[in-house]
């Protein structure tokens, strides 16, 4: 039985839209992919219908479809596998490409079930796009640090990314790895993290490049997440960890003077915000 609210859903020609693989966050969905979604489709009906939009003419030329997946593709590929000839739509005829886009990595990202690759990848087209870090993090409400890790990754070598997706390599080992430059020693140093793992052994720590301790210079993304990881590592969190959240743009100003408020209480010193807060 479906629970479905019809009053801005359309019935579509399941075979008149477009499941592009290249633009959904997960790839290519395979019939066994979907077996468990078709049994209780089968059973209860389809509970949100997908969303969908029109096909621009080089898509049309491409596929021969009239309409274009957005959210919904396990869906629609559950459809395709039960035979159904209509499968309910919500048509979005205004939305952009890159919305379309950031709206399917949102639903996915919320199932919780991507691998990190999958999630890297998912974001390669906003990369391409020049979307900087602060950018993505705001559209998918994630933290910077969480984007700038696949973005990362993205600059790996393909072996890393296979390990990365299977669970070899993970998080802070990619910035390391990252952080060697040399795609020969990136390749290296991952083989023995997957070795050491697949014996069940501690992973070696990849060795970073030599910092040049007294040159001054203006430090980039990666610089500061170093250091800001060494002074985790070494003493914990703390307000000199949050002054470089700040400046990699993982916090926002208000966030920072709140801080600055806190600490200037527990020590009995005045403090104001420079500005006051605006109610959202």
């Amino acid at each position: 039985m479906t629970h479905l609210d019809v009053s801005n859903i359309v019935f579509l020609p399941v075979e008149s839209i477009w499941a592009d693989p290249n633009f959904n966050c997960r790839g290519h969905i395979a019939p066994i992919d979907v077996v468990d979604l078709s049994k209780d489709i089968e059973s209860h009906g389809l509970q949100q219908p997908i969303s969908v939009k029109p096909v621009t003419n080089d898509e049309k030329t491409k596929s021969g479809c009239e309409y274009k997946v957005i959210t919904g593709h396990r869906r629609h590929k559950a459809f395709q596998v039960l035979q159904r000839e209509t499968i309910p739509c919500v048509v979005n005829t205004l939305i952009k490409d890159m919305d379309a886009l950031v709206l399917n990595l949102t639903e996915n990202l919320h199932r919780k079930d991507l691998n990190i690759m999958q999630e890297a990848k998912a974001l390669e087209r906003l990369k391409l796009a020049g979307f900087s870090v602060p950018q993505v993090a705001v559209q998918l409400s994630k933290s910077t640090t969480w984007v700038h890790i696949r973005y990362l990754l993205l600059e790996l070598p393909d072996v890393i990314k296979e390990a990365a997706a299977a669970g070899y390599i993970n998080q802070v080992q990619i910035k390391e790895l990252h952080s060697l430059g040399d795609y020969g020693k990136q390749i290296e140093a991952a083989k023995s993290i997957k070795q050491a793992k697949a014996r069940g052994e501690k992973a070696p720590r990849v060795t970073r490049p030599k910092r040049d301790m007294f040159k001054r210079k203006p430090r980039d993304v990666d610089d500061l997440f170093y250091m800001q990881d060494h002074i985790q590592d070494a003493i914990g969190n703390n307000f000199g960890t949050r002054c470089l959240a700040w400046a990699a743009g993982e916090i926002n100003d208000l966030e920072l003077y709140r801080d600055i408020q806190t600490i200037a209480d527990k020590v009995g010193l005045t403090y104001e915000v420079p500005y006051k807060e605006e109610k959202r």
